[in-house]
Protein backbone atom coordinates (compact mmCIF):
# COMPACT_ATOMS: atom_id res chain seq x y z
CA UNK A 1 0.00 0.00 0.00
CA UNK A 2 1.38 3.45 -0.90
CA UNK A 3 1.82 5.96 1.89
CA UNK A 4 -0.92 8.65 1.79
CA UNK A 5 -0.93 12.25 2.97
CA UNK A 6 -3.71 14.00 4.88
CA UNK A 7 -5.80 14.28 1.71
CA UNK A 8 -5.13 10.74 0.46
CA UNK A 9 -2.54 11.79 -2.10
CA UNK A 10 -0.01 8.97 -2.58
CA UNK A 11 3.75 9.39 -2.70
CA UNK A 12 4.74 8.24 -6.19
CA UNK A 13 7.28 10.69 -7.63
CA UNK A 14 10.61 11.91 -6.27
CA UNK A 15 12.64 14.83 -7.60
CA UNK A 16 16.29 14.45 -6.63
CA UNK A 17 18.59 17.45 -6.81
CA UNK A 18 22.11 16.17 -7.37
CA UNK A 19 23.76 19.59 -7.07
CA UNK A 20 22.85 23.13 -6.07
CA UNK A 21 25.20 24.61 -8.69
CA UNK A 22 24.13 25.98 -12.06
CA UNK A 23 26.08 27.33 -15.01
CA UNK A 24 23.35 29.80 -16.00
CA UNK A 25 21.97 32.77 -14.07
CA UNK A 26 18.39 32.97 -15.30
CA UNK A 27 16.71 36.16 -14.11
CA UNK A 28 13.58 34.38 -12.87
CA UNK A 29 15.53 31.69 -11.05
CA UNK A 30 19.03 32.80 -9.98
CA UNK A 31 19.14 36.59 -10.27
CA UNK A 32 22.09 37.23 -7.98
CA UNK A 33 25.59 37.62 -9.42
CA UNK A 34 27.20 35.41 -6.78
CA UNK A 35 26.00 32.42 -4.74
CA UNK A 36 27.49 30.45 -1.86
CA UNK A 37 27.44 26.80 -2.89
CA UNK A 38 27.15 23.82 -0.61
CA UNK A 39 30.46 22.33 0.54
CA UNK A 40 31.22 19.10 -1.29
CA UNK A 41 31.04 17.14 1.96
CA UNK A 42 27.43 18.26 2.45
CA UNK A 43 26.28 16.78 -0.86
CA UNK A 44 24.73 13.36 -0.84
CA UNK A 45 27.03 10.81 -2.47
CA UNK A 46 25.71 8.66 -5.30
CA UNK A 47 25.65 5.74 -2.89
CA UNK A 48 23.54 7.76 -0.43
CA UNK A 49 21.17 8.92 -3.16
CA UNK A 50 20.76 5.36 -4.41
CA UNK A 51 20.06 4.09 -0.91
CA UNK A 52 17.51 6.81 -0.24
CA UNK A 53 15.80 6.19 -3.59
CA UNK A 54 15.55 2.53 -2.64
CA UNK A 55 13.85 3.48 0.61
CA UNK A 56 11.45 5.77 -1.24
CA UNK A 57 10.67 2.98 -3.71
CA UNK A 58 9.73 0.84 -0.73
CA UNK A 59 7.22 3.55 0.23
CA UNK A 60 5.59 3.60 -3.21
CA UNK A 61 7.77 5.85 -5.38
CA UNK A 62 8.04 4.59 -8.94
CA UNK A 63 9.39 7.64 -10.76
CA UNK A 64 12.58 9.62 -10.11
CA UNK A 65 13.60 12.85 -11.82
CA UNK A 66 17.17 14.11 -11.46
CA UNK A 67 17.43 17.89 -11.17
CA UNK A 68 19.70 20.60 -9.77
CA UNK A 69 20.87 23.31 -10.01
CA UNK A 70 22.08 21.90 -13.28
CA UNK A 71 22.39 18.13 -12.85
CA UNK A 72 24.91 17.69 -15.66
CA UNK A 73 27.42 19.65 -13.57
CA UNK A 74 27.59 16.66 -11.24
CA UNK A 75 30.57 14.60 -12.32
CA UNK A 76 29.94 11.04 -13.55
CA UNK A 77 26.16 11.40 -13.44
CA UNK A 78 25.67 8.33 -15.69
CA UNK A 79 27.11 6.27 -12.84
CA UNK A 80 24.21 7.32 -10.63
CA UNK A 81 21.73 6.65 -13.43
CA UNK A 82 23.13 3.15 -13.83
CA UNK A 83 22.71 2.47 -10.11
CA UNK A 84 19.10 3.64 -10.25
CA UNK A 85 18.42 1.63 -13.40
CA UNK A 86 19.47 -1.50 -11.56
CA UNK A 87 17.03 -0.86 -8.73
CA UNK A 88 13.91 -3.10 -8.82
CA UNK A 89 10.59 -1.29 -8.60
CA UNK A 90 11.79 2.00 -10.08
CA UNK A 91 9.78 2.26 -13.27
CA UNK A 92 11.04 5.57 -14.65
CA UNK A 93 14.24 7.62 -14.55
CA UNK A 94 14.12 11.15 -15.97
CA UNK A 95 16.29 14.27 -16.09
CA UNK A 96 15.62 18.01 -16.30
CA UNK A 97 18.53 20.04 -17.68
CA UNK A 98 19.32 23.41 -19.18
CA UNK A 99 20.91 21.51 -22.04
CA UNK A 100 24.31 23.20 -22.11
CA UNK A 101 26.23 19.94 -21.56
CA UNK A 102 23.61 17.60 -22.97
CA UNK A 103 25.17 17.00 -26.39
CA UNK A 104 28.24 15.51 -24.73
CA UNK A 105 26.24 13.49 -22.21
CA UNK A 106 23.13 12.20 -23.99
CA UNK A 107 24.56 8.91 -25.26
CA UNK A 108 26.16 7.99 -21.93
CA UNK A 109 23.00 8.82 -20.01
CA UNK A 110 20.84 6.75 -22.35
CA UNK A 111 23.28 3.88 -22.16
CA UNK A 112 23.17 4.01 -18.37
CA UNK A 113 19.39 3.67 -18.35
CA UNK A 114 17.95 7.19 -18.42
CA UNK A 115 14.53 7.12 -20.09
CA UNK A 116 13.27 10.69 -20.38
CA UNK A 117 14.81 14.12 -20.82
CA UNK A 118 13.31 17.59 -20.40
CA UNK A 119 15.28 20.60 -21.64
CA UNK A 120 14.67 24.18 -20.55
CA UNK A 121 14.47 26.61 -23.48
CA UNK A 122 12.94 30.04 -22.98
CA UNK A 123 13.92 31.72 -26.24
CA UNK A 124 15.34 31.05 -29.69
CA UNK A 125 16.97 34.46 -29.94
CA UNK A 126 20.64 34.74 -29.01
CA UNK A 127 20.44 38.27 -27.62
CA UNK A 128 17.39 37.43 -25.54
CA UNK A 129 18.96 34.20 -24.29
CA UNK A 130 21.96 36.18 -23.14
CA UNK A 131 19.75 38.66 -21.31
CA UNK A 132 17.59 36.01 -19.64
CA UNK A 133 20.40 33.62 -18.68
CA UNK A 134 23.44 35.92 -18.67
CA UNK A 135 25.13 33.38 -20.90
CA UNK A 136 25.91 32.92 -24.59
CA UNK A 137 25.26 29.18 -24.52
CA UNK A 138 22.18 29.07 -26.78
CA UNK A 139 24.06 27.16 -29.53
CA UNK A 140 25.09 24.54 -26.96
CA UNK A 141 21.48 24.19 -25.76
CA UNK A 142 20.19 23.75 -29.30
CA UNK A 143 22.91 21.17 -29.97
CA UNK A 144 21.88 19.39 -26.78
CA UNK A 145 18.27 19.25 -27.90
CA UNK A 146 19.31 17.81 -31.25
CA UNK A 147 21.52 15.18 -29.62
CA UNK A 148 18.88 14.23 -27.06
CA UNK A 149 16.19 13.86 -29.73
CA UNK A 150 18.48 11.63 -31.77
CA UNK A 151 19.36 9.57 -28.69
CA UNK A 152 16.05 9.32 -26.82
CA UNK A 153 13.65 9.56 -29.75
CA UNK A 154 11.41 12.15 -28.10
CA UNK A 155 12.00 14.78 -25.45
CA UNK A 156 10.13 17.60 -23.76
CA UNK A 157 10.97 21.28 -23.88
CA UNK A 158 9.96 23.55 -21.01
CA UNK A 159 9.49 27.27 -21.59
CA UNK A 160 8.77 29.77 -18.83
CA UNK A 161 6.57 32.44 -20.39
CA UNK A 162 7.15 35.99 -19.11
CA UNK A 163 5.12 38.91 -20.39
CA UNK A 164 7.35 41.47 -22.04
CA UNK A 165 10.30 39.08 -22.18
CA UNK A 166 9.54 36.13 -24.44
CA UNK A 167 5.75 35.89 -24.82
CA UNK A 168 6.07 37.05 -28.44
CA UNK A 169 7.88 33.78 -29.28
CA UNK A 170 5.12 31.29 -28.52
CA UNK A 171 4.44 30.43 -32.15
CA UNK A 172 8.13 30.29 -33.06
CA UNK A 173 8.81 27.95 -30.15
CA UNK A 174 5.92 25.67 -31.13
CA UNK A 175 7.32 25.50 -34.65
CA UNK A 176 10.80 24.72 -33.34
CA UNK A 177 9.46 21.95 -31.10
CA UNK A 178 7.58 20.49 -34.05
CA UNK A 179 10.75 20.36 -36.14
CA UNK A 180 12.66 18.86 -33.20
CA UNK A 181 9.94 16.26 -32.63
CA UNK A 182 9.66 17.45 -29.04
CA UNK A 183 6.61 18.20 -26.91
CA UNK A 184 6.78 21.77 -25.72
CA UNK A 185 5.25 22.83 -22.40
CA UNK A 186 4.64 26.46 -21.60
CA UNK A 187 4.97 27.27 -17.90
CA UNK A 188 3.30 30.24 -16.29
CA UNK A 189 5.81 32.58 -14.68
CA UNK A 190 5.81 31.73 -10.99
CA UNK A 191 7.11 33.30 -7.80
CA UNK A 192 10.15 31.36 -6.59
CA UNK A 193 11.02 33.88 -3.90
CA UNK A 194 14.41 35.43 -3.34
CA UNK A 195 15.41 38.47 -5.39
CA UNK A 196 13.62 37.50 -8.60
CA UNK A 197 11.28 40.54 -8.47
CA UNK A 198 8.31 38.43 -9.55
CA UNK A 199 5.18 40.34 -10.53
CA UNK A 200 1.69 39.00 -11.26
CA UNK A 201 1.44 41.49 -14.12
CA UNK A 202 4.11 39.53 -15.98
CA UNK A 203 2.23 36.23 -15.80
CA UNK A 204 0.75 35.09 -19.12
CA UNK A 205 -2.08 32.82 -17.96
CA UNK A 206 -2.95 29.54 -19.59
CA UNK A 207 -6.15 30.90 -21.11
CA UNK A 208 -4.20 33.62 -22.91
CA UNK A 209 -1.52 31.21 -24.11
CA UNK A 210 -4.17 28.93 -25.58
CA UNK A 211 -6.01 31.86 -27.17
CA UNK A 212 -2.82 32.98 -28.90
CA UNK A 213 -2.13 29.47 -30.18
CA UNK A 214 -5.71 29.16 -31.41
CA UNK A 215 -5.58 32.49 -33.25
CA UNK A 216 -2.30 31.70 -34.99
CA UNK A 217 -2.47 27.95 -35.54
CA UNK A 218 -6.14 27.01 -35.63
CA UNK A 219 -8.39 25.23 -33.16
CA UNK A 220 -6.79 23.97 -29.95
CA UNK A 221 -8.39 20.85 -28.46
CA UNK A 222 -7.92 19.80 -24.84
CA UNK A 223 -6.80 16.19 -24.48
CA UNK A 224 -6.64 16.16 -20.69
CA UNK A 225 -4.06 15.97 -17.96
CA UNK A 226 -2.76 12.56 -16.91
CA UNK A 227 -3.17 11.78 -13.23
CA UNK A 228 -0.76 13.84 -11.12
CA UNK A 229 0.99 15.27 -14.20
CA UNK A 230 1.69 19.01 -14.01
CA UNK A 231 0.80 19.86 -17.62
CA UNK A 232 -2.59 20.06 -19.25
CA UNK A 233 -2.13 18.82 -22.83
CA UNK A 234 -3.66 20.14 -26.03
CA UNK A 235 -3.74 19.09 -29.68
CA UNK A 236 -3.20 21.76 -32.30
CA UNK A 237 -4.96 21.67 -35.65
CA UNK A 238 -1.78 20.17 -37.12
CA UNK A 239 -1.88 17.31 -34.65
CA UNK A 240 1.12 18.60 -32.71
CA UNK A 241 0.80 18.28 -28.93
CA UNK A 242 1.62 21.12 -26.56
CA UNK A 243 1.33 21.35 -22.80
CA UNK A 244 0.64 24.20 -20.41
CA UNK A 245 1.64 24.14 -16.75
CA UNK A 246 -0.60 26.66 -15.00
CA UNK A 247 1.66 26.82 -11.96
CA UNK A 248 0.34 30.23 -10.91
CA UNK A 249 -3.31 30.45 -11.95
CA UNK A 250 -4.33 26.81 -11.51
CA UNK A 251 -1.71 24.81 -9.56
CA UNK A 252 -1.91 21.02 -9.65
CA UNK A 253 -1.90 20.63 -5.86
CA UNK A 254 -5.10 18.60 -5.87
CA UNK A 255 -3.43 15.39 -6.97
CA UNK A 256 0.28 16.20 -6.58
CA UNK A 257 2.22 13.05 -5.76
CA UNK A 258 5.72 14.59 -5.60
CA UNK A 259 8.36 14.88 -2.95
CA UNK A 260 11.68 16.65 -3.38
CA UNK A 261 15.10 15.66 -2.06
CA UNK A 262 17.70 18.43 -2.06
CA UNK A 263 21.36 17.93 -2.85
CA UNK A 264 22.20 17.97 0.87
CA UNK A 265 19.49 15.48 1.81
CA UNK A 266 16.56 17.65 2.92
CA UNK A 267 13.11 16.23 2.19
CA UNK A 268 10.43 18.68 1.03
CA UNK A 269 6.85 17.72 0.33
CA UNK A 270 6.08 20.76 -1.82
CA UNK A 271 8.00 23.27 -3.91
CA UNK A 272 6.41 25.92 -1.72
CA UNK A 273 7.29 24.31 1.60
CA UNK A 274 9.32 26.61 3.85
CA UNK A 275 11.10 23.88 5.81
CA UNK A 276 12.47 20.48 5.00
CA UNK A 277 13.27 17.40 7.06
CA UNK A 278 16.86 16.18 7.22
CA UNK A 279 17.46 12.67 5.89
CA UNK A 280 21.22 12.96 5.45
CA UNK A 281 21.83 13.22 9.19
CA UNK A 282 20.12 9.97 10.15
CA UNK A 283 21.62 8.25 7.10
CA UNK A 284 25.15 9.21 8.14
CA UNK A 285 24.41 8.38 11.79
CA UNK A 286 23.89 4.72 10.84
CA UNK A 287 20.10 4.77 10.89
CA UNK A 288 18.58 1.65 9.38
CA UNK A 289 16.50 1.73 6.21
CA UNK A 290 13.45 1.06 8.38
CA UNK A 291 14.30 4.08 10.55
CA UNK A 292 14.62 6.37 7.51
CA UNK A 293 11.45 4.93 5.98
CA UNK A 294 9.59 5.77 9.19
CA UNK A 295 10.75 9.39 8.92
CA UNK A 296 9.59 9.58 5.30
CA UNK A 297 6.21 8.06 6.14
CA UNK A 298 5.70 10.46 9.02
CA UNK A 299 6.54 13.49 6.87
CA UNK A 300 4.29 12.45 4.01
CA UNK A 301 1.37 11.41 6.21
CA UNK A 302 1.40 14.92 7.76
CA UNK A 303 1.56 16.64 4.35
CA UNK A 304 -0.94 19.42 3.64
CA UNK A 305 0.74 22.05 1.47
CA UNK A 306 -0.04 25.31 -0.36
CA UNK A 307 -3.70 25.70 0.41
CA UNK A 308 -4.63 22.12 -0.41
CA UNK A 309 -6.57 21.96 2.85
CA UNK A 310 -9.62 23.45 1.09
CA UNK A 311 -11.61 20.43 -0.03
CA UNK A 312 -14.58 20.31 -2.36
CA UNK A 313 -16.64 17.41 -3.65
CA UNK A 314 -16.55 17.66 -7.43
CA UNK A 315 -18.23 15.09 -9.67
CA UNK A 316 -18.31 12.54 -6.90
CA UNK A 317 -14.60 12.70 -6.07
CA UNK A 318 -12.52 14.61 -3.56
CA UNK A 319 -10.90 17.69 -5.02
CA UNK A 320 -8.93 20.58 -3.61
CA UNK A 321 -8.62 24.30 -4.16
CA UNK A 322 -5.18 25.87 -4.05
CA UNK A 323 -5.66 29.23 -2.37
CA UNK A 324 -3.53 32.36 -2.48
CA UNK A 325 -1.68 31.02 -5.50
CA UNK A 326 -0.11 34.39 -6.23
CA UNK A 327 1.07 34.91 -2.67
CA UNK A 328 3.00 31.73 -1.96
CA UNK A 329 6.53 32.08 -0.68
CA UNK A 330 8.41 28.94 -1.71
CA UNK A 331 11.62 27.46 -0.47
CA UNK A 332 14.25 28.33 -3.06
CA UNK A 333 15.06 25.65 -5.61
CA UNK A 334 17.06 26.12 -8.79
CA UNK A 335 14.80 24.13 -11.08
CA UNK A 336 11.13 24.88 -10.72
CA UNK A 337 9.98 23.17 -13.86
CA UNK A 338 7.40 20.48 -14.29
CA UNK A 339 8.14 16.77 -14.28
Amino acid sequence: MPVLDTFDRPLRTLRVSVTDRCNLRCLYCMPEAEYVWLPRADLLSFEEIDRLVGIFVGEGVGRVRLTGGEPLLRRDLPRLVARLAARPGLAERALTTNGVHLAASAAALRGAGLERVTVSLDTLRADRFERLSRSRELPAVLAGIEAATATFGAIKIDTVVIRGENDDELIDLVAFAGRAKAEIRFIEYMDVGGATHWSASRVVPRAEILARLDAALGPVTAIGRPDAAPASRYALASGQIVGVIASTTDPFCADCDRARLTADGQLFTCLYATRGVDLRGPLRAAASDADVAAIIRGVWQARADRGAEARLAVEGRTSFIARDALKAQPHLEMHTRGG
